[in-house]
């Protein structure tokens, strides 16, 4: 797979439209490491990135010369309760 690329790529599957992917994991702490070791942040090829371990990921990927902004989505509690309840 791509865990395997030794450089960043860019892929747009809708060629000049729509979004593009770079080729990273940052879903796992592993996946974050790896970004940092090809320079995603530094490259600027990334507008936005989605984690869930936010922290970790600031920790690695960001520095004084290259800053970043956080934003937090929250589901409502008890929307999250109703939705486990009929998940189980």
């Amino acid at each position: 797979g791509h865990d395997q690329d030794e450089e960043l790529i860019v892929f747009r599957p809708w060629k000049n439209k729509g979004p593009a992917y770079v080729n990273v994991d940052s879903s796992s702490k592993e996946g974050i490491i790896r970004a940092q070791e090809l320079g995603l942040v530094p490259s600027g090829l990334a507008d936005i990135i989605f984690t869930n371990n936010p922290k970790f990921a600031i920790e690695h990927l960001y520095d004084e010369q290259h800053k970043g902004r956080v934003m937090g989505l929250f589901r409502h509690p008890v929307d999250r309760l109703v939705s486990k309840f009929y998940y189980l």
